[in-house]
């Protein structure tokens, strides 16, 4: 589930030490998160993180539409909130969350889920998403890892 509205523009010709850092960013590695490399293909577990899951419903919505909601908080190892989140409760996400009791992190700047400005996310192609996170990881702007999957619904 993608949050957020961030994007990294890379200026051309900058190197990785010309880029300013991330303090959001710089504060996870901080508490235990790791940045991803370029090319990746293991993720590790990052210890003390946790993602609980915690309903949150909105009556007038879910009596005229259906929906029920759940808040994402992603909470740092002493306790603190890093990020929050509402999002459509989905069952069979919760379902893998807690048969598996770990979820899948990605934090930064660009992550390549949302579409640039002023482009549809049907022009947003799949190759654009990956060349905006592969960049994103590159110059040391994305952290993540497995973090503890917490339910409180």
């Amino acid at each position: 589930m993608g949050v957020g509205d961030f994007g990294f523009v890379m200026p051309t010709g900058a190197s990785p030490a010309d880029l300013p850092e991330e303090p959001q960013i710089e504060g996870a590695v901080l508490f235990g998160m790791r940045r991803l490399p370029a090319t990746f293909s293991d993720l590790c577990l990052i210890p003390g993180w946790e993602l609980h899951e915690i309903p949150d419903e909105q009556p007038k919505l879910d009596q005229r539409l259906g929906y029920t909601y759940s808040r994402l908080e992603l909470r740092t190892p002493d306790g603190e909130i890093y990020s929050r989140t509402w999002v459509a409760h989905d069952p069979e996400w919760t379902a893998a969350a807690l048969r598996h009791g770990y979820v899948v992190c990605l934090c930064g700047v660009e992550l390549g889920i949302r579409a640039p400005y002023a482009m549809s996310e049907a022009q947003h192609t799949t190759r654009m998403r990956y060349e905006a996170f592969s960049c994103g990881c590159a110059v040391g702007l994305t952290v993540g890892g497995f973090v503890a999957y917490v339910d409180h619904r």
